[in-house]
């Protein structure tokens, strides 16, 4: 595995594209800001960033390039410009010869309006919903990745009342990007079960899924010495861990396992069950095998432990 190149620019370059994000760039609703309404977050904000190895330009020249580029110049809205500067801390890089995984400490210094303060707090509040716990894909030159964000709060260090750009604040916020090789993980399985006609999502803690073949000896035709295995028959099944969340899945899979009443549930009803793994949906008919369900008192909440297995009877597994 080559290892990636970290660089200031490039990781701007990702944090921006977070932010250009639909989810977290949204157009601004809000009727008690009447100078960004109808505008994104970003044109609200107006920032203008850069590195070390670059500088701003002045209100002057911008004004100036637009002139020449023949395009609408309005100096007052040139003078709601703000900036941040990124720098990046001490990189530490996993000490391996085969795995690249690499955390960069982010610097994100701003001098915004104070009127903005608010709407960058908001905006770093989306990237956090939006990203915790998921593993961002990013195109690092040929270098494939996955990147986890861990977002420190915002702080605001100074004010400054009199400056060009009218009352600004001086406000930083610290980032974690952790880059991972690109392989398969928890955020690329989606469970899903069938209740009545609604495929109910159960967030699960762990998935195990075992392919066991009954085999049969057989000695070779010619050197009965030499003795080789033939697959008779595949078993197929299925473990999940989950807590136990109000859910309608968990909530009638709990009633089957407590109810003392043996007509009200057949111990072979059908458990349709659907995992997506990288966009590829597998659909399977299933039936109960195991289900263990543990409450203590540390943790205060339900763990649940399911197996499940295929149903037999013709009932198999599709794919799309």
């Amino acid at each position: 595995m080559a290892k990636i190149k970290v660089s200031a620019d490039m990781v701007l370059a990702i944090l921006k594209g977070i932010m250009e994000d639909p989810a977290i760039n949204y157009k601004i609703e809000d009727v008690s800001a009447p100078d960004w309404l109808n505008k994104t977050v970003q044109e609200a904000l107006n920032v203008e960033y850069y590195t070390f190895r670059h500088r701003p330009a002045d209100t002057e020249v911008v004004i100036g390039e637009l002139i020449k580029q023949g395009l609408p110049s309005n100096e007052l809205q040139a003078l709601t410009r703000s900036f941040c500067i990124l720098s990046l801390g001490h990189i530490n890089r996993v000490f391996s010869k085969n795995t690249d995984t690499v955390i960069v400490p982010v610097n994100l210094e701003y001098w915004v309006q104070t009127e903005k303060v608010k709407l960058l707090e908001d905006m770093f509040e989306d990237i956090s919903v939006e990203t915790i716990g998921e593993r961002v894909p990013v195109q690092i030159g040929k270098e494939e990745r996955q990147m986890v964000v861990a977002l420190g709060s915002l702080n605001i260090s100074e004010l400054q009342e009199t400056s060009e750009y009218g009352e600004m604040t001086v406000c930083d916020i610290d980032i974690d990007l952790i880059f991972h090789p690109n392989v398969s993980t928890m955020s690329d399985y989606k469970v899903e079960f069938l209740v009545g006609e609604e495929w109910v999502k159960v967030p699960v803690s762990s998935v195990s899924i075992s392919n066991n073949m009954n085999q049969k000896p057989l000695p070779k035709a010619n050197n009965t010495g030499s003795v080789g295995q033939l697959n008779l028959s595949k078993v197929k099944s299925f473990v999940f861990t989950f807590d136990g969340f109000k859910n309608k899945f968990i909530d009638r899979i709990v009633d089957y396992s407590l109810s003392s009443d043996s007509e009200q549930y057949d111990n072979n009803e059908a458990i349709c069950l659907k995992i997506t793994r990288n966009n590829k949906i597998h659909s399977y008919i299933c039936v109960l095998k195991d289900h263990i369900i543990k409450t203590q008192e540390d943790t205060g909440h339900e763990v649940h432990s399911l197996t499940l297995t295929i149903r037999g009877k013709g009932d198999g597994t599709t794919q799309s």
